[in-house]
């Protein structure tokens, strides 16, 4: 889709110039506004706060002003940041707001522009925004006949990252519809589900092929991986939840001196026991809304009025205080659990060794 090829091109260009003054100014006056309404404002203010917008394009304080204004405006400006190929947390809040402006038939009908990689790249993150609606929207692609192997699979990873998601993939392993091709990384991903019930009932109704049996951590931490492996292992099970020198997601700890924090042993037990020793600062809880819909993730900040929550993928949520019927804190980490029935003995050496080359520079 050469318009939306176009629109991440001019997006990084213009959000990497300084915001105007007056601009600036104007959207902080009416931010001051109680009775401000973005929809009635006249054409001046809505121009100004379009550049500003513009030119903030991607940063936190972006997502929250369009949010905030409801600016249906920037439909485009979204597209581009969600179909970027970039992944990560702001193509997940670009989706996520589009959703919420209505737009969820443009985010559909960018993957049909798109091929390869980058359609792949915003299934992953359409399918991993966390909400039943964008979950729906995502398994929709593991119902066509025409899907890409690579849509398939992307729809499989997102969806696994999310309570909301594995409950569909469930769902769609009883109703006999998902394709034969995916069914082996289905059964990984509920296999390593947070929800024990869902592993319960997923062990009968789409067990794994085979179990990985691993070597005692005694034993595996005595062998020496190879670290140019063990990247490319990370990049493929934590790269969507952690940060190296600022490069992947923030949702779990930054691993960038991991390896002056850890020793072998140490590392080992936290990738397959996580809910052994949670960072402080990294709980979870869990927030039931009126429709039903459950949030997953860390409490980033709460207010009297609602509480912020970073769901996986690094996405903030905000729940309305008025709106939650529950929360409660979870007493196992948010870190996939029993990953150490899924990655094969080879991949984990290599990932640990990688891990263990991750220090504090001098």
């Amino acid at each position: 889709m050469k318009r939306l090829s176009m629109f991440v091109a001019s997006v990084m260009m213009v959000a990497a110039a300084e915001p105007d003054a007056a601009d600036k100014r104007v959207v902080q006056t009416v931010q001051r506004l109680a009775s401000f309404d973005y929809a009635k404002a006249n054409v001046k203010t809505k121009e100004a706060i379009g550049r500003y917008l513009t030119a903030t394009a991607g940063s936190e304080e972006y997502f929250r002003l369009v949010e905030k204004f409801r600016v249906s405006e920037q439909r485009d400006v979204l597209l581009g940041l969600a179909g970027g190929g970039s992944g990560g947390a702001a193509a997940g809040q670009a989706v996520k707001l589009l959703y919420q402006l209505g737009e969820g038939a443009a985010v559909t009908a960018a993957v049909a522009g798109l091929s390869g990689e980058k359609a792949a790249g915003l299934v992953e993150v359409l399918a991993g925004v966390g909400s039943r609606e964008t979950a729906e929207a995502a398994v929709g692609f593991l119902a066509k006949a025409d899907a890409a192997a690579a849509v398939q699979e992307a729809a499989v990873k997102g969806l696994g990252r999310h309570g909301e998601g594995q409950k569909l993939l469930l769902e769609s392993a009883k109703g006999g519809t998902l394709p034969a091709a995916v069914r082996d990384a289905v059964a990984a991903v509920l296999a390593t589900a947070t929800d024990e019930a869902i592993r319960a009932e997923a062990a009968t109704v789409i067990p794994m092929a085979a179990e990985v049996k691993l070597a005692p951590v005694s034993e595996l931490a005595k062998r020496t991986g190879d670290v140019t492996k063990g990247q490319v292992v990370y990049m493929t099970y934590c790269f969507t939840c952690h940060q190296v020198n600022g490069v992947g997601v923030d949702f779990g700890p930054a691993l960038s001196e991991i390896g002056s924090k850890l020793a072998k042993e140490a590392m080992y037990d936290a990738i397959l026991n996580p809910s052994a020793g949670i960072s402080f600062g990294f709980e979870g809880w869990e927030v039931t809304m009126k429709d039903g819909t459950v949030w997953t993730g860390m409490i980033a900040s709460e207010t009297d009025a609602e509480v912020s929550l970073k769901v996986p993928g690094g996405i903030l949520q905000k729940c309305a205080k008025g709106e939650i019927t529950g929360r409660k804190k979870l007493a196992v980490s948010l870190m996939t659990p029993k990953l150490g029935t899924v990655i094969p003995e080879a991949d984990l050496v290599d990932l640990v060794e990688y891990l263990g080359s991750l220090k504090k520079k001098p």
